[in-house]
């Protein structure tokens, strides 16, 4: 919409209907994907506007987690929260990982918050059944850790950020945030400031691999980063 919100459908030049959680969350982690795929900052920026909206209209300030509806949607005589995953994961389980996510890319403690306040509001009937909330327990994997957080600095299309990227793309570490810092001024450095720092060394690709916000020396050998990553 004009004020940036999401509408639930679109068909023959017509959109309608205000957007659900369901809506919020999963746009939001396509947003997420198609950062960590492209490295262009609009993505990302995207999703830090859209999760700005998601919580400030479906956030519970008292309990926590996120309402399946909006403050300002039509009022239901119940406004319900859904956790459980069955065959399509729930809002608050793919909301939960976008928050640690982009907590984590951003350096912002706030939103990992946010995730955590969503694990504990649904801890209870996640012990009881934990095969019901599966997406849910790969956001408190991730959050418990150990996981990364992997900065590539470089020139953009240079092939040597190439071989970097395309090194950390090769293996499967669920648990992990990559972002791409250019050479050049690009529009990441206002989403992410502390990259700010993180630049490239010797004119080569330089890869800054953290754990849990523990940084390691940064390396410019692909296969010494891997090593850094546990493989």
């Amino acid at each position: 919409t004009k004020n940036g919100r999401l509408l639930h459908r679109y068909r023959d030049g017509s959109a309608g209907i205000d957007g659900g959680i369901d809506d919020y969350a999963f746009f939001i982690w396509g947003l997420i994907e198609m950062y960590e795929s492209s490295f262009d900052s609009a993505y990302l920026e995207e999703a830090l506007q859209l999760n700005l909206q998601m919580l400030y209209h479906f956030w519970d300030e008292k309990a926590g987690g996120l309402f399946t509806t909006a403050d300002d949607a039509e009022q239901l005589i119940v406004r319900q929260k859904e956790g459980y995953d069955g065959a399509v994961p729930s809002g608050n389980s793919v909301a939960m990982m976008n928050l640690i996510r982009l907590g984590r890319m951003t350096a912002d403690p706030k939103l990992e918050q946010k995730a955590a306040a969503i694990g504990k509001l649904f801890s209870s009937p996640l012990a009881q059944s934990p095969n019901g909330f599966t997406q849910m327990l790969c956001a408190v994997d991730f959050f418990a850790g150990p996981s990364y957080e992997v900065v590539i600095a470089g020139e953009r299309g240079a092939e040597d950020t190439k071989l970097m990227l395309r090194a950390v793309e090769s293996v499967y570490i669920p648990n992990k945030v990559v972002l791409f810092r250019p050479d050049e001024k690009d529009p990441i450095l206002g989403l992410a400031p502390y990259l700010e720092a993180q630049i490239s060394r010797e004119g080569k690709a330089t890869a800054y691999v953290c754990r849990n916000y523990a940084c390691q020396a940064p390396v410019t050998d692909p296969q010494k980063m891997m090593e850094l990553l546990g493989e």
